[in-house]
């Protein structure tokens, strides 16, 4: 980014990104959405330990590899959240049918 941009098209290119992240975030929590089934229709665990540090692990050597300002530690809180959400949705898709929590319940629409 060129230092000589005004705080104003600085600000808009800002909010250009946060659309970017928030649809890109939107992609994220679908798919966690669907592993959620597939993990009911398996009967497997919502929390996967080793998964979620092979996730932390990727994201933080991406982000090394950037150089950008936003150091390790920086990183692992923002996605201690994203994953957070994720099991939250997954929990939601993985509940029996019927249960306060069900999917079927809570629609999900498609994306754009």
């Amino acid at each position: 980014m060129a230092p000589e941009l005004s705080f104003e098209a600085l600000r808009e290119e800002i909010d250009r990104i946060d659309e970017v992240v928030v649809r890109l975030l939107d992609r994220r929590a679908r798919c966690a959405y669907a592993i959620g089934r597939l993990k009911r229709a398996e009967g497997r665990a919502i929390y996967e330990p080793g998964r979620e540090a092979a996730v932390m692990a990727h994201v933080r050597d991406v982000n090394e590899r950037l150089g950008g300002p936003l150091d390790g530690a920086a990183i692992v809180r923002l996605y201690e959240r994203i994953m957070d959400e994720a099991r939250r949705i997954q929990r939601i898709e993985a509940a029996p049918e019927g249960s306060p929590v069900s999917a079927a319940q809570i629609e999900i629409p498609e994306a754009d």
